[in-house]
């Protein structure tokens, strides 16, 4: 492979959902599955959510603004957070729990955030139930949420709740955390196993009847 092939395939991990959201994919460093983190907007420059190690240059994510911060959804996407906080000297959000998952890699949260807090433009959601815990970050200005587990995917591509397969959780457990997602009414959604999704409450409310 000639190194301008090497390059193509690299520089193709963000690709433009909208103005100023980009899609980030990469793979998971020990078990090589598909992943999604984002860049989003921020006050000045843009925030790094969940950011894959395997993917990604400094040149492509700083063509989309300048770093302000490493964004965390939950303890299970730290993924490169060491790696870009090194490259951008950027502070780390994340909520605590997350604590013991950055403390893995040799990092901290620079700032914790829970239920109501914001941060650069997002407000704070937390889900949390059983062994299940993640925060979803809600941007009103542009009817944006970003979420982490909450949905995925069947091997057969029928969409699924995350805490039902991966943490035990009952459909009662979550149904909560879907309904107040439906009563923000969001144009757009972003998540870190089946990608941007419009057409939200529809999808949703569809999980619902399921």
């Amino acid at each position: 492979m000639t190194n301008s092939v090497a390059e193509v395939i690299w520089m193709s991990a963000l690709t433009n959902v909208s103005a100023n959201i980009w899609r980030w994919d990469g793979v998971d460093v020990d078990q090589g599955f598909p992943i999604v983190g984002y860049v989003v907007p921020g006050e000045k420059g843009i925030l790094l959510v969940d950011p894959p190690a395997t993917s990604g240059t400094v040149e492509e994510i700083k063509a989309c603004g300048e770093p302000e911060a490493i964004v965390l959804t939950s303890g299970w996407h730290v993924r490169g957070t060491a790696k870009w906080r090194d490259v951008f000297n950027v502070p780390i959000v994340a909520p605590s729990s997350a604590a013991s998952e950055l403390a893995e890699v040799g990092a901290k949260a620079d700032k914790v955030v829970g239920e109501g807090d914001e941060f650069n433009g997002w407000r704070v959601l937390l889900f949390e139930a059983g062994k299940f815990s993640e925060v979803a970050y809600w941007h009103a200005a542009s009817s944006t949420v970003i979420i982490g587990d909450l949905l995925t995917q069947r091997e057969d591509g029928e969409l699924a709740l995350g805490p039902t397969l991966f943490f035990g959780l009952t459909k009662e457990d979550v149904v909560p955390f879907v309904k107040r997602l439906i009563e923000l009414e969001p144009k757009r959604l972003l998540s870190a196993h089946i990608g941007p999704r419009e057409n939200v409450v529809q999808m949703l409310s569809g999980l619902l009847d399921d």
